[in-house]
């Protein structure tokens, strides 16, 4: 296996004698990257305090789980990243094509379809049918969601189904067009043109961000849950991935880390001040709307490059611990999960066979456990069996890619 070093240090004369330095510490970013699970635990802890957030919960909670929509980013990021690397180091392999979808699609497909399933009954089956009667007359059909196209329809008609579980579907369905599209601009264009298309789109988003907001500026779903007003975050990943591959990358970690604390504190404080003495979702605000998916994204992508270059480091160590790990790599299966576990709750409660009330920390407290308790059983019963299928078509990653990162 091939590693690009960092580049050569230049020798140092010091009172006559010539004293080779270390060179710089080279960083592989290639591989498992434990940081991004904890990541992950960190991102999926605030989606589910804004998810499972009620009105009788102080405010500095509702604004803590107001900033599930920076996590949101972050997770864009990680996909554009990951993904990215993967087409790019398998474009000249054989079965490129075959090889990627069909991992791809063991990794989402089932989950995904056996919790629409379940969301499908409980729309028939439960409350007389009278929900899935309700999203057919005033939202449209859950086949939308089949397709990876529920977020289309969201914009389209400018509010979520109002069947629990469809809602957090829209970052799904972002992701996956993702997905489907990019292997295709990977193979057919060279890297110097796949970087400048990504540019463009990241160029592109808040334009056209701004244009819906003139056409429809009380529709904020126009710009939250499409891709092509949403994708800074993946875009920038990739960007970040194709970079990587270039040889080595000498990058400022001082510089690095002033960027990322002053672009989340921007993305946080406009989370707060859009939403100031209200209880309104921050992604829906103007803010957000024109200019914060940008700053968050941007954020999100110098976080992510920050926790490579420091992979393994004391730094990163809280990161590393076992019960982030764990949370980040049953994150997909509490992601999904979480609303089946919050409407059981939300039942037993209704029939009083629970005795909590919504302004009742147990109620949040059964619904997360709940959760991690379902995502838990899918991962180690579901999951991981067929992900060892997906194991099996595994591409020759070739070369490892080490960046050059002076302390």
């Amino acid at each position: 296996m091939e590693v690009l070093a960092a580049t050569e240090p230049q020798e140092l004369k010091l009172s006559g004698a010539v004293v080779q330095p270390s060179p710089a510490p080279a960083i592989n970013f290639r591989g498992y990257i434990a940081e991004l699970d904890g990541l992950r635990a960190i991102g999926l802890c605030l989606v589910l305090i804004d998810h499972f957030w009620l009105e009788g919960f102080s405010y500095a909670i509702f604004q803590l789980g107001n900033m599930g929509w920076i996590a949101m980013d972050s997770f864009f990021v990680m996909s554009g990243l990951l993904i990215t690397g993967i087409l790019l180091d398998s474009r000249e392999k054989p079965n490129y094509f075959s090889t990627y979808y069909a991992r791809r699609s063991l990794r989402i497909f089932p989950l995904y379809y056996a919790v629409l399933l379940v969301w499908w009954a409980i729309g028939r089956f439960t409350n007389y049918g009278l929900d899935a009667a309700n999203m057919l007359q005033n939202w449209g059909s859950p086949l939308w969601f089949v397709f990876y196209a529920g977020n289309l329809r969201e914009a389209a008609v400018g509010f979520p189904p109002k069947l629990l579980g469809y809602a957090p579907l829209w970052s799904l369905q972002v992701e996956e067009q993702f997905y489907l599209l990019f292997p295709l601009a990977v193979f057919l264009l060279r890297r110097d043109h796949l970087r400048r298309l990504l540019i463009t789109a990241i160029v592109l988003s808040p334009i056209l961000r701004v244009a819906g907001y003139l056409w429809q500026p009380t529709n904020p779903f126009l710009q939250y849950v499409q891709l092509p007003t949403h994708c800074e975050g993946i875009a920038l990943g990739a960007l970040i991935a194709i970079r990587l591959r270039r040889g080595p990358w000498r990058i400022s970690r001082p510089l690095l880390a002033a960027a990322t604390a002053v672009l989340l504190a921007i993305a946080a404080a406009g989370s707060v001040l859009s939403t100031w003495g209200t209880r309104n979702q921050a992604w829906g605000s103007n803010w957000d709307r024109l200019a914060g998916y940008s700053v968050s994204s941007l954020g999100c992508a110098c976080l992510v490059l920050w926790l490579v270059c420091y992979r393994g480091s004391a730094y990163t160590r809280w990161l590393r611990i076992p019960p982030f790990r764990y949370l980040g790599k049953i994150s997909y299966g509490v992601y999904m999960l979480h609303p089946i576990a919050l409407w059981i709750v939300i039942e037993l409660s209704k029939k009083r066979i629970v005795h909590f009330h919504k302004d009742d920390w147990r109620y949040v407290a059964a619904a997360t456990i709940l959760s991690l308790a379902f995502a838990a059983i899918s991962w180690h019963f579901f999951e991981s069996p067929l992900l060892k299928l997906k194991d099996r078509i595994s591409h020759n990653r070739g070369k490892i890619v080490v960046a050059e990162v002076p302390a």
